[in-house]
């Protein structure tokens, strides 16, 4: 009996040690990799999320992103990453200013916007690679909002 209790007593503390994990996850789309929360799971296959590259849901938090490439649009090789971000403000009718970040390599800028009742607050991050540019986007309820955290997402951005 007293094994028993030792064994169980071992599971029960290997149990416990894995939910207090760090609580996020490495996600790849083609060249790009992110961390992200670990309870994110994968939407891309869904038809209501096909205008993206990928797309990442949870019941907090979503995350988008969509690469647009040189070879698929050849006119973006002549775009700065401050252009590409200017044009996507422009594109999506937002007048808000592009900003850069001082800790990472990429542009951003926030907006929200309203869904049925509910308001979204986004975070997005404009990045340029050797192959176009790439869009990513964080959001939440605007009562979720967490500027440090999804600023943490996109810093953690990297690319192949």
């Amino acid at each position: 009996m007293k094994k028993f209790c030792r064994i169980f007593a071992l599971l029960l503390v290997a149990v416990l040690l894995v939910g207090c994990g760090t609580g996020t996850k490495e996600f790849t789309c083609g060249d790009l990799t992110m961390t992200v929360p670990s309870y994110m799971r994968d939407v891309s296959g869904n038809a209501d999320f096909s205008a993206f590259t990928f797309a990442l849901d949870s019941t907090r938090i979503a995350v988008f992103g969509l690469e647009e490439t040189y070879a698929e649009y050849p006119v973006l090789e002549d775009y700065t990453l401050e252009e590409y971000a200017e044009l996507t403000l422009e594109a999506n009718g937002l007048d808000v200013l592009a900003k850069e970040r001082s800790t990472a390599d990429y542009r951003y800028f926030d907006y929200t916007a309203s869904v049925g009742t509910d308001t979204y607050r986004y975070l997005v991050g404009c990045y340029q690679t050797e192959d176009g540019f790439w869009t990513v986007q964080v959001c939440s309820l605007v009562t979720n909002f967490d500027l440090e955290a999804f600023l943490e997402y996109l810093d953690s951005v990297s690319f192949n």
